[in-house]
């Protein structure tokens, strides 16, 4: 049974009322249905961040061994809105058909864990928002975050993309977290330097240049990657933090905006840690997607001890 924690409301279907686990099956029938002996059709749980492990469908062409997956939340609510599994289904293959990709991948190099070594990296996760995935990844804590680690994979066929590492897969290597951890480490430093622009320059390069009245009132700072895709992860590490400190030659708060990018905001007797948290909570509210939160508390490093607290905690010290 799929274990989801959505409350949804029960549907009503020929009389009867159809709960989610429910409609998860009589779409799996119904695309199958649909697609015949050529595909193999399964439900199955994705582990997305900030989110429980929610129902989601796969459709694989017999013989072949790449499959998109489709998130059947967003189905589940336009049928309780008056959608007909027919509909939902014939939606549902349209996705399919301009996703799907035919052919076979080679995966036997991702069991030998010396040929992953030098692709596996991290990212950051809010602790609490993730406990359904942190079950069943391995992951070291950070203050009120979570270290994640990922790896990253390129195919003719399908591209770039990450594949998040399970629990299962250090037992396919025989390695542990500790070997994982500074891999991943190493390999973040390495192959995806951090950036650290004004965020007058941010937002130029985004939206085009900015009137007076918009610019910000106090010295203001994006701190990303190169590739601007999981930018966040940078405040766990040192050098980069005491690099930060050495350029502003003072301490500094951290603002996470999202899961790819911080804003730092040098500490002066102008601004207090809950106007920054303030900003936050607004920013996510209003500008990141629900999925890319990365959480609502305003960090402060310290350039002396050369350490990053929560801001009241540094207060406190």
């Amino acid at each position: 049974m799929v274990h989801t924690n959505f409350r949804f409301k029960n549907i009503q279907k020929g009389g009867c009322l159809l709960e989610y686990v429910e409609f998860l099956e009589q779409v799996k029938l119904t695309v199958q249905e649909k697609t015949g002996r050529e595909t193999k059709v399964s439900i199955g749980q994705q582990m997305k961040n900030n989110r429980e492990g929610a129902g989601s469908i796969t459709i694989q062409q017999t013989g072949g061994n790449i499959a998109p997956v489709i998130d059947l939340a967003p189905y589940y609510e336009e049928h309780q809105a008056g959608k007909t599994l027919e509909a939902i289904a014939e939606e549902i293959l349209e996705v399919y058909r301009q996703k799907k990709t035919c052919g076979t991948i080679d995966l036997s190099f991702y069991t030998d864990y010396e040929k992953v070594r030098n692709c596996i990296s991290c990212k950051l996760v809010n602790y609490e928002r993730n406990s359904y995935l942190l079950e069943r990844v391995p992951h070291q804590r950070f203050l009120d975050l979570a270290i994640v680690y990922h790896c990253a994979v390129e195919n003719a066929l399908i591209g770039k993309g990450n594949i998040l590492i399970q629990n299962a897969h250090l037992e396919l290597w025989d390695t542990d977290l500790k070997e994982l951890h500074d891999a991943a480490i190493s390999n973040t430093i390495r192959c995806y330097p951090y950036e650290l622009i004004e965020i007058s320059d941010m937002l130029a390069e985004l939206v085009g240049s900015l009137p007076k009245e918009e610019k910000p009132l106090y010295p203001m700072y994006v701190l990303t990657n190169t590739q601007r895709c999981y930018g966040a992860v940078n405040l766990i590490l040192h050098p980069v933090l005491e690099a930060i400190a050495e350029k502003l030659e003072s301490d500094f708060f951290v603002l996470p905006s999202s899961i790819h990018e911080c804003m730092i905001v040098p500490v002066s007797e102008e601004i207090h840690p809950k106007e920054l948290h303030q900003m936050v909570h607004e920013i996510n509210l209003e500008h990141v997607a629900p999925e890319e939160i990365l959480g609502e508390s305003v960090y402060r490093y310290q350039r002396q001890k050369g350490r990053l607290f929560t801001a009241w905690e540094a207060y406190s010290v």
